[in-house]
Order: C-alpha cells, then structure tokens, then sequence
C-alpha cells in the first residue's frame, strides 16, 4: 500500500511539471486527517477522472498548489492558468472512512455544482474519486450521497455557494441520427410531404455547437395523389446554433446549408428534374437533456432552395419550392 502511494505522489509530481494549457484548474485538496501526499495524490486522482469525463484538459493540484500559495484565491488562480472553470477539493478521515466533497465554479466563483462521496478506507479513495468526478462534471448526484445539488452550507465557508449557474464551457460530442417529415411548398404547384433520416453529428461548447449531417429523404407513404410532385434524393448538411439558455433544457436557434442530389417527379410527366441543387435554412429548436450522455433534441427548420429544380418539360423554367421541416434526433 506505501508503495502504491509512493508511486502516485511521485506520478503528480511529474505532471506538474509538463506545461498545458487547462481548461479546468483543481485547487489543493483540504485535508483532515491526512497527510500533504495523500491529499495530493486524492487530487491526482480525481484530476485524472474528471479529465476523462469532459475529455478536456485538467490542471491536477500540483499545478495549482504553487500559485494559489501565493493569490490565496482559487479565482485568481484559475485565471493565471487560463481556466475557465476551478473545483475545490475537501476530504476527511474519520478512522478508516474517507468523506470527499468536491464543489464546480466558474472562474468569477459562482458555483455551478457540489456533491460528496466517502470510501470506506484509503484503499477504495480511487473509485470514490472517479464518482466524484462523474457527478460534478454532469451535475448528477451520487446515489446515497448527503446530497448532490447545491446547498446552504455554514456562512464563511470556502463552500459557500455563490450562486447556481449551470455553465459548462467544454462539452462532449453527440453523434447519431436525425428524422424529419417534411413539407415543400411553392406557388402554384403541389408536393408530397417527404420522410428524411440522416447521420447527424454536434460539436462545440456548452453555448453553441456546428451540426454536420449526411442523409436521405423520399416521399412518405401517404403522397399517391397525382396532383402531387413527388421528390427526394440524398443530401448534406453543414451549420451552426447558439443556446438561449443554460439550462439542461434549453432552446437554441440556428441556419446552415444544405448541398442536394435531387429528383422529382410530376404528375404526367410535368415539373420532372434531377441532379444538385441547394438550400439555405434557419431553425428553431431545443435540447431536452443536454446534461445526459443521450442527448434528445427536437427542431422546426425552415429551408428556401437557392439553386432551382429545372423543370424538364418546359425549357429554361427553374422553381424555388420552401420547404418546413419537423425533426426529432439523439446523438450520444
């Protein structure tokens, strides 16, 4: 067991002193009843956890404990760093049991999350860390823990909450699918709604992500009525959105473009045209759980067509259907 700690205090201490620019800062753990190096090594270990996480980079306290020695303030400090987010650190031991709670601020020092979790000894601290971890990082809490949540704790506490502003600044990617019904509609001709289902992809912070996708649309089972233009074909998509809200529900806005092989097909042999064309869109829509690992979110999308479909039948004549789009997806 001193072997294994041993190693760890001297693992903290060589990555201390690799420079890297960090995203979060974790301040020197407050210990009671144990030891500098246990401490350290306590940090260490959630460090590593909580960098697994939000796979980000994460300044470990080894790396905090001399700058916050001399600005005696873990914003100051996290700012030095250039860390947009810093998290407090307090474990005790009380006989073999160890209590860690930890606590999530952005670098002004509103708090955004606490939990807490205990070890029964020194020996399962790791996966405690790793809970810990967990929790602040999605602002869950741990099951059977004194709580999870932000609290009232006594007046002039490191811990005291100085408000509750649910802010992530790097979040995870969700990739997986998107389906839609959509509507074309333009003056004086008739379309069958189409079904869409597509690859799609986010990337970006907590305010704001760029959507990519790849995908297909045909028209939906119901449109047999020959007054109808029936289209569909493959299509790509590249845009972006910002949140409204920084809540774990929130409404976000969006446009983009969307690249298309496309075929329609008339009544009589009328309105027929295939090959590329082009949309231009804006969107509207919102994420339901944006702090869960399945992200399920749901748009309304409005699209004008910037390149026409050519009208075969009728030499030169090009149309310009809008189309309005509902769509439903969930990317992990």
């Amino acid at each position: 067991m001193k072997y294994r700690w041993t190693f760890l205090s001297v693992l903290s201490l060589l990555l201390a002193s690799q420079a890297r620019a960090a995203t979060v800062a974790v301040m020197p753990v407050e210990g009671v009843n144990l030891t500098e190096g246990q401490c350290d090594v306590i940090g260490l270990l959630f460090t590593n956890a909580f960098a697994r996480e939000l796979r980000t980079q994460v300044a470990q306290p080894m790396e905090t404990k001399p700058i916050f020695a001399r600005t005696k303030s873990a914003p100051a400090t996290a700012t030095q760093l250039g860390a947009t987010e810093y998290v407090q650190l307090r474990a005790l031991q009380l006989g073999a049991r160890v209590t860690v709670a930890g606590a999530r601020y952005t670098k002004d020092g509103a708090e955004l999350f606490r939990a807490e979790t205990a070890a029964s000894s020194l020996d399962d601290i790791e996966a405690a860390a790793a809970r810990l971890a967990h929790a602040l990082a999605w602002r869950q809490p741990i099951a059977s823990a004194s709580y999870g949540a932000p609290a009232s704790p006594p007046a002039g506490e490191p811990w005291a909450a100085e408000g509750s502003v649910p802010v992530q600044s790097q979040y995870p990617k969700a990739l997986g699918i998107k389906t839609g019904l959509v509507f074309p509609v333009a003056s004086g001709r008739s379309f069958a709604p189409l079904m869409s289902l597509q690859f799609d992809g986010r990337l970006g912070s907590r305010d704001s992500f760029v959507e990519f996708g790849i995908g297909a649309a045909i028209p939906s089972s119901a449109a047999n009525d020959s007054k109808n233009i029936q289209m569909g074909g493959v299509f790509a998509e590249l845009g972006g959105s910002f949140y409204l809200s920084t809540a774990s529900v929130a409404p976000y806005l969006g446009a983009g473009v969307s690249p298309r092989i496309w075929i329609a097909d008339g009544p009589n042999g009328s309105d027929n045209s295939s090959g590329a064309t082009c949309t231009v869109y804006g969107q509207a829509g919102i994420t339901f759980t944006r702090d869960s690992r399945a992200r399920i979110y749901s748009e309304l999308r409005v699209s004008q067509y910037i390149l026409g479909l050519s009208n075969s039948s009728q030499t030169g004549e090009s149309y310009y259907p809008t189309e309005i789009a509902l769509q439903i997806g969930m990317g992990w």
